[in-house]
């Protein structure tokens, strides 16, 4: 039997094949901003996009909450070098993708929800 983390590793790699080179990586996060697994690419610091994941989904919160618009279902940041969504996966972790400029961020969304869906199960 598969461990979580190795299970949970199986769903980030699922989705960089499902979405193909518009990833240029994930990492599965707790709600504490610790990096659960991550396939962020070398150059990438995880732990610290962990945290920051983290905050943004706790910020994202508190304005859907002020707006009273309900659960926020991702965040998105849109820069000029790429984008960094970042969704909840279950009750008690986040999924945080890094994506190339220019990614198909439809697909990009529906597979991310199935994989943050699958993340939520195996936790």
């Amino acid at each position: 039997m598969a461990t979580r983390q190795e299970q949970i590793a199986e769903v980030l790699d699922r989705l960089a094949a499902n979405v193909g080179a518009d990833v240029a990586g994930a990492a599965a996060v707790g709600m504490d901003g610790i990096v659960l697994v991550s396939r962020m690419s070398a150059d990438v610091n995880a732990d610290r996009v962990g945290a920051v994941a983290a905050t943004m989904m706790g910020v994202t919160r508190r304005v859907s909450g002020e707006l009273r618009i309900g659960v926020p279902k991702e965040t998105i940041i849109d820069a000029d070098g790429g984008l960094f969504m970042v969704m909840p996966a279950g009750d008690q972790s986040l999924l945080a993708i890094n994506l190339r400029q220019g990614a198909n961020l439809g697909m990009v969304r529906l597979e991310g929800r199935d994989a943050a869906r699958e993340i939520g199960k195996v936790l």
